[in-house]
């Protein structure tokens, strides 16, 4: 499962699991989303992405903070087709690195204040639990 937590407030995170993938790039993958404040589950959804999605959004996230995908600016925000999670906004604080993160989606509002390296290693974790979801049989 990967997880990115809040810095700031205890208890809030997110977290991704793959419940289901189809390999190939046209395919995708269904996915369970929880959004977690004070240790209790505020928004939980279960969704589809493509794996063209999945694949931009550990880029955007593993190598964060990304300028550039597939040759286009991101200016500190990446969107996609999608209906659910479909938008990540970031911008940079004062507190040596360290984000707020935005995400949007259908039925989400929500930011967190994470470090640097932490989103990194959630875009590892993500891919991670991804390349396992393509090989499950």
């Amino acid at each position: 499962m990967a997880t990115l937590r809040d810095i700031q407030e205890y208890g809030t995170y997110i977290e991704f699991s793959f419940l289901k993938c189809i390999p190939g790039d046209y395919e995708g993958c269904r996915l369970n989303f929880k959004h977690y404040k004070g240790n209790s589950i505020v928004d939980e959804l279960d969704f589809g992405w493509t794996n063209l999605t999945i694949k931009n959004y550990v880029e955007v996230t593993s190598n964060f903070p990304l300028e550039e995908l597939n040759n286009f600016k991101l200016n500190n925000l990446h969107t996609s087709f999608e209906n659910h999670l479909y938008h990540l906004e970031w911008t940079k604080l004062e507190k040596g690195n360290t984000h707020k993160l935005h995400f949007f989606g259908s039925q989400q509002d929500f930011t967190l204040i994470v470090a640097d390296d932490e989103i990194r290693q959630f875009g590892h974790d993500l891919k991670s639990e991804w390349e396992k979801g393509l090989n499950r049989d």
